[in-house]
């Protein structure tokens, strides 16, 4: 008996399409390594043919598009269509890659639900807090996941300069560090806001710490390698993650082992306090006291051919189409469980 059918999804109108339409690509191809039925299918533009599949496998991740460009996507967007269509129905399992709004805040899992059609990643309340970086720093506090000092401003509300500097600002709900600034006074800070309000109507603005930056990913209840980030650019921002030949990733890290089983418990808690189910990756900054502070946790991480998550997989003896592979075959054992 052959593998299953899997649909990875993968594009969407969110600033992040084009790292996730190579995401998806990668997906596919991995998955055909393993011996699924894979296809491709851009939630705006439909299937994709093997040459685009190539280009976005092979090639570097382009800038984001314009917003006139994504707005223009949204509007062709018909959801409920293509669930209903073939490509989608007549899959055994769906593969969501869509990152940023809409793929990664719930909404898209809310349907897929609807629909029954079982799909690897996190449900609706486990994407919809992780997207929230407001919400997911409230739940870290609670569940003693270290994370630094914040505060939200909503677009709505008068944000009054002033406190302590440098803070990072940075849109609540965008992946890929984009909307992000380091403002170091109230100037900087009203211009932050202004290019994180761009992208969200709700901001967190939070300290910054300067520090080592490193990541590791999770697969069910394993955790996997932690690596560090090593960039020029004064944060890691899209540029650094796709674009510049600078940036370092190093696996695994040149960490203690203290605290590499630090970095593995704040992965954990920071996971079970979001209701992340499968899969995500956490990334943290150590200090120069020694300090861990957990940033984040992506639940639909990049796939892409240099993305973190594969290589975190990668350094800990899973290679890229046995990761997949795992993902599919956690999502389908629930399905026969049910």
């Amino acid at each position: 008996m052959g593998k299953s059918r899997v649909t990875v999804l993968a594009g969407g109108f969110s600033p992040e399409r084009e790292v996730s339409l190579a995401s998806g690509a990668n997906v596919a191809a991995q998955l055909r390594i393993s011996g699924y039925e894979a296809i491709l299918v851009d939630l705006t533009l439909g299937r994709l043919d093997e040459a685009a599949e190539r280009r976005y496998c092979q090639g570097a991740i382009r800038d984001t598009p314009s917003y006139e460009q994504l707005e223009q996507l949204r509007a062709r967007t018909d959801v409920f269509g293509l669930i209903k269509s073939r490509d989608v129905s007549d899959a055994d399992l769906v593969f969501p890659v869509i990152h940023g709004a809409f793929g990664e805040d719930g909404h898209l899992q809310a349907i897929l639900d609807a629909a029954r059609l079982p799909y690897v990643g996190s449900g609706v309340l486990g994407q919809a807090l992780a997207m929230n970086k407001d919400v997911s720093k409230h739940l870290f506090a609670q569940n003693g996941v270290p994370t630094a000092a914040w505060k939200r401003v909503q677009r709505s509300a008068e944000a009054v300069p002033g406190g302590r500097y440098p803070v990072v600002v940075k849109p609540a709900g965008a992946g890929s560090a984009i909307g992000v600034s380091i403002c170091r006074n109230d100037e900087e800070f009203c211009e932050g806001l202004k290019r994180a309000f761009q992208f969200d109507d709700e901001v967190v603005a939070e300290d910054y710490v300067k520090g080592r930056e490193f990541t590791v990913g999770i697969l069910g209840d394993t955790v996997l390698a932690v690596g560090e980030i090593r960039s020029s650019a004064t944060f890691f921002d899209y540029q650094a993650k796709y674009q510049a030949a600078s940036t370092q990733e190093i696996f695994p890290a040149d960490l203690s082992a203290d605290m590499v089983s630090a970095a593995e418990d704040a992965a954990r808690r920071a996971a079970d306090a979001l209701r992340i189910r499968h899969y995500c990756r956490m990334d943290f900054i150590v200090d120069q006291s020694n300090q861990l502070f957990v940033l984040e946790v992506n639940a639909v991480p990049g796939m892409t051919a240099k993305s973190l998550y594969p290589q975190s997989a990668a350094a800990a003896g899973v290679p890229f189409h046995v990761l997949c592979d795992r993902l599919c075959e956690m999502a389908l054992a629930e399905v026969k469980a049910t």
